[in-house]
């Protein structure tokens, strides 16, 4: 008799479209449970908070069917982070409240609280056991490579582990890796094969837990799954097929605990970090991913090192950012509960909001990439803020930490408009949020493409089928990687410049001269009871320290109280044009509910307008967003002896990134540009005001 655990992690990030929820749920999510009940198999299955509220209003049927099921003891319920985060790039007290939240919001709807955990991903790391088992969870799932990593040898991976940490004990049962590629898209014989049969011999234990998603809400399963009239698909035939002892020895489909509590057998193991084999890939560099599918391809059962789930935050800066500012937040509201301030709950429920995994890493889907999934951890974010400095009755707030992790402190500066966070040495914002009730957003969650190896493959394979090798330097980049997108084609009208990739973030100011970076020390930093006056020195060239070495020389100065201005003095020591950038994020994206304009002149978001100045005249641009329900106003004035005319770009920044269907191109942010023309020790004086007005009778 083989033992085999079913079971299906089901989840939907925050912020994702309620067409999404719905179109997954409809097509996977309800007929693989109500399939699975039917025919009273028994089956474990995870869920997340956010799923959980969205079943709630949308299908309380399920939820009844799922209540009866775990009565019955057909079905077995997992636990885990509320909001699906990553508990292992989480604070402790952080990971024990989403692991209760989530658990007692699992015996409110069905009766009884978990015993056994999710891991997000499988990212392990091993101080989230004593997590786990405070929360009272005592077992949990994780793949078979992550034990192949230990040593562990594919004769003894059918059995049940037990692992411990500073002496707390955890069970885990390997998930198949081969098992979660056959179901379900072998045919139903050999996927039974694959359940009842280990190299070679009968299996002790054998488990699949994957997404649920991929039982029909994965591009041509559905019909594959549950047939053309729901019936006779191939979860129908491989239950039916697992039901006869005909062909095959007997299959027991078996709950964990069940499992658990008739076997005393464990075998004990140290697990390394890791995750599931195609995220350690997804994690390593391009050049590094190139050479690891070269030895993979040689030696495809070599227990490979690979990176970890930590290293997305030093692939993508805006994650780390993001990433720094959720764990600085977190500290401080956790600091003020400690100091007795009491009214922090919705606080603290918006901060774990902000720990949603989704927005945080990129691998076969869009991730990080994708607006919407940042905008809504963003949002969480400034909330709980926003709530944290009306409990502390905190007004201007001026504080330093170093948010990019790279030695620098930057300042992070907030009143009752805006939060900044100021990067000293270059002058610039990392971050800008706007505060205002109603137009709350995060004007600088501008995202750039970044160096990922799928998109150079299939790159790479388009030149090839034209003719063209344009890596004839390197062996082995013939052999594409193994993901569900080898068979993507290159879409022929994206050009180089569409995939030029940036290894740093887009700041959402700065000042370049003859488009380099201008190097600034010696800030100093005023407040008032509203407002903030920040002032600092810049040089075109410099050493490694920030000191002068001759170059133009840039006196900035910012102030920021309902709307931020930037005073820009230079008598520069050589000619070039001075470039003031501002790039900021748009909810309403590319389309119709966004433009410029300046003067009488309207258009998109990508052009320029040659301007000219005139004593005393402001000249005033508006950046409008009827989505989002508001205008950036920009007031430009100048003076001094240098050239009367500049040049106001705009254009749109997009990134191309892989999803289930192939490829997307996203519309990221749109990028401002005034440009000056200086002279060499000729004066210039600057002056440039942004502002937010809500558009009057918006009615998005």
């Amino acid at each position: 008799m083989v033992n085999f655990i079913l079971g299906f992690h089901c989840h939907q990030p925050e912020g994702n479209f309620d067409s999404v929820f719905k179109g997954v749920h409809e097509k996977s999510y309800s007929p693989l449970i109500r399939t699975l009940s039917k025919f009273n198999i028994k089956f474990c299955f995870h869920a997340s908070g956010i799923l959980l509220e969205w079943w709630e209003k949308n299908d309380p049927e399920l939820l009844g069917i799922i209540a009866k099921g775990v009565e019955s003891n057909q079905i077995e319920l997992l636990g885990g982070g509320y909001y699906e985060p990553v508990l292992a790039m989480i604070p402790q007290k952080d990971r024990i409240v989403q692991l209760k939240m989530l658990s007692e919001s699992l015996r409110r709807l069905f009766g009884k609280y978990p015993k056994g955990a999710w891991i997000t991903e499988r990212i392990w790391q091993p101080d989230i056991i004593r997590d786990l088992k405070e929360a009272g969870l005592h077992y949990a799932f994780l793949d078979d490579f992550q034990f192949f990593q230990a040593g562990i040898s594919n004769d003894d991976i059918d059995n049940i582990f037990r692992t411990e940490y500073d002496g707390v004990y955890l069970d885990i049962f390997p998930i198949h890796e081969r098992l979660r590629y056959k179901l379900p898209f072998a045919n139903p014989d050999e996927s039974l094969n694959e359940v009842l049969y280990l190299n070679g011999r009968t299996s002790n234990l054998s488990v699949m837990f994957d997404d649920g998603e991929k039982m029909g809400a994965w591009p041509d399963t559905y019909e594959w799954v549950y047939g053309k009239d729901n019936s006779g698909g191939w979860l129908e035939n491989f239950i039916k097929l697992t039901n006869t002892d005909s062909n095959y020895s007997p299959v027991r489909f078996e709950l964990p605990l069940n499992i658990l509590n008739r076997s005393l057998k464990r075998i004990p193991v140290y697990l390394p970090i890791s995750s599931y084999r195609e995220m350690g890939e997804w994690t390593l560099p391009v050049e590094k991913r190139h050479d690891y599918e070269i030895i993979k391809s040689e030696n495809p059962s070599a227990p490979l090192g690979q990176g970890i789930w930590h290293s997305f935050l030093t692939r993508y800066p805006e994650a780390n950012l993001l990433h720094k500012r959720m764990l600085n937040l977190s500290y401080k509201i956790s600091h003020a509960i400690k100091a007795y301030h009491k009214n922090l709950k919705k606080a603290l429920n918006e901060l774990l909001k902000s720990q949603a995994n989704d927005a945080y890493w990129h691998g076969v889907f869009g991730g990080i990439y994708l607006p919407h999934l940042r905008r809504a951890v963003h949002k969480a974010l400034i909330i709980s803020y926003l709530l944290y400095k009306d409990e502390l009755k905190e007004g201007v707030e001026v504080e330093k930490e170093d948010f990019d992790m790279d030695g620098e402190k930057e300042i992070q500066l907030s009143n009752n408009y805006w939060l900044i966070i100021y990067k000293p040495s270059a002058g610039s914002f990392l971050a800008l949020d706007y505060l205002e009730k109603g137009l709350t957003h995060s004007l600088g969650d501008v995202f750039c493409l970044h160096n990922e190896y799928d998109i150079l493959k299939l790159k790479e394979n388009s030149f090839k089928k034209n003719g063209i090798n344009i890596n004839n330097d390197k062996e082995g980049y013939e052999n594409p990687p193994q993901t569900i997108h080898r068979d993507a084609k290159y879409p022929s009208d994206l050009s180089e410049k569409d995939l030029t990739v940036y290894p740093y973030l887009l700041p959402a100011f700065e000042i370049t001269c003859a488009g380099r970076q201008i190097y600034f020390k010696g800030e100093s930093v005023k407040k008032t009871a509203k407002s903030i006056i920040l002032e600092t020195s810049g040089f075109l060239n410099s050493d490694n320290y920030g000191n002068d070495c001759g170059g133009i020389l840039v006196s900035l100065k910012i102030k920021i109280d309902k709307s931020i201005s930037f005073f820009i003095d230079s008598k520069p020591r050589i000619n070039g044009n001075l470039d003031i950038i501002m790039r900021f994020a748009l909810p309403g994206g590319d389309g119709p509910a966004a433009n410029i304009k300046t003067g009488e002149d309207i258009k998109g978001l990508s052009g320029y307008f040659k301007k000219e100045l005139s004593g005393g005249v402001d000249n005033l641009a508006y950046l409008t967003d009827s989505f989002w329900g508001g205008s950036i106003i920009l007031t430009a004035r100048a003076n001094g002896n240098f050239s009367k005319k500049y040049n106001f770009f705009f254009k749109p920044i997009t990134t191309v990134s892989l999803s289930e269907n192939g490829f997307e191109r996203i519309f990221q942010g749109t990028e401002i540009k005034y440009s000056f023309d200086l002279v060499t020790n000729e004066i210039f004086r600057g002056i440039i005001i942004m502002g937010i007005e809500k558009i009057k009778d918006n009615k998005i």
